[in-house]
């Protein structure tokens, strides 16, 4: 029995061989398929580009969120809104969050962010069940400006206790920090704990939009603080880190030859050297940005156009206000995040 089936496996079938020639046929014609389809993928993607939606779903689990940290620029002094409004409406109404503070220079907006910790000693080294404690010692002032005695807070906690610091300010005591916990506790907070600020946590994985700087313009140490702070800003996003850096903006009197114009184009050329595709420059408008924004300059738009400057048309009232722009100006810098947003698949 066994010496038969070893015979009868010799033995050619005709429709076996007539098989196998189609099998050949039909794998060869597969085969040049998928290799014309492979060649063409290229030119498909071409004429039907995928959608930012399919771009999207490709990684539904990133976080959407488009976090704006800086001064009084991100909040749209000057404007009627935060530039990030415009941004996130442009991009399928993604969740934004716009956190500046007017007046604050870089290594303040880098403690709101998170990248540089916040150390407090507070009176007594003690929470006092749910009232206030003067905090006697802060690494950093991080809700202060000289620029107004408003009341600035933020939430966060100390040794595992959520608590809110406050700052309050008025001309003839000056500025004073409390912390609050937002339950009763009476901890211990010795010397030097460190806080951990609520929103820095929680945006970490965020698309994170930095405009540091303006604040630190005329200052000797301008560039050293700006770098340091984009740096450990940016060192503290969750890998692989999605940011974009925005340049600084000249002040209206930033002209041509001022040694503002020349600290602030150094500055700049060191940040997009140094951030590349992630930089996003504060260059004049050109003239497609202003058609994009059916703006028209006028004569004096011109002239500071000349001048390497944003117009006086996009900004603030120049008289009073040298530094903010108005909503056609915050147009300008809104398409420009967009744009690199859409350039990065952020």
């Amino acid at each position: 029995m066994n010496e038969d089936q070893n015979t009868d496996s010799h033995i050619k079938n005709p429709d076996s061989s007539l098989s196998r020639r189609r099998f050949f046929l039909q794998s060869g014609a597969a085969i040049f398929t998928t290799t014309l389809l492979s060649s063409c993928s290229g030119i498909i993607e071409d004429i039907f580009p995928k959608s930012d939606k399919e771009e999207e779903e490709k990684q539904p689990d990133r976080d959407k969120t488009l976090a704006f940290f800086g001064d009084s620029l991100t909040i749209g002094a000057g404007g009627t809104a935060p530039y990030g409004n415009i941004v996130a409406a442009a991009l399928a109404s993604r969740p934004v969050l716009s956190d500046g503070i007017v007046g604050q220079v870089a290594s303040r907006i880098a403690v709101r962010q998170g990248g540089t910790p916040l150390t407090i000693s507070i009176e007594g080294n003690k929470l006092n069940g749910i009232k206030p404690v003067r905090i006697t010692k802060l690494s950093n002032q991080f809700l202060s400006t000289p620029t107004n005695n408003d009341e600035y807070s933020r939430t966060g906690s100390v040794g595992g206790v959520r608590c809110t610091i406050r700052r309050t300010a008025n001309a003839e005591l000056g500025e004073n920090y409390t912390i609050t916990p937002t339950a009763v506790s009476v901890i211990d907070v010795p010397e030097n704990s460190e806080f951990l600020l609520d929103d820095a946590s929680r945006l970490k994985t965020a698309t994170q939009i930095l405009w540091y700087g303006r604040n630190n313009i005329g200052k000797p140490n301008a560039e050293e603080e700006i770098l340091a702070a984009l740096d450990s800003s940016i060192a503290y996003i969750t890998a692989p880190a999605r940011y974009i850096v925005l340049g600084v903006l000249l002040a209206q009197s930033d002209r041509k030859g001022t040694e503002n114009f020349e600290q602030v184009a150094s500055i700049n050329e060191k940040l997009a050297a140094k951030y590349g595709k992630s930089f996003v420059p504060m260059t004049p408008p050109t003239d497609a940005e202003l058609a994009e924004i059916s703006y028209s300059p006028s004569q004096d738009d011109l002239t500071d156009l000349e001048n390497l400057n944003f117009p006086r048309g996009l900004r603030a009232d120049v008289s009073t206000d040298e530094i903010h722009l108005n909503d056609k100006g915050y147009q300008i810098i809104a398409n420009r995040v967009i744009a690199k947003i859409k350039e990065l698949k952020y």
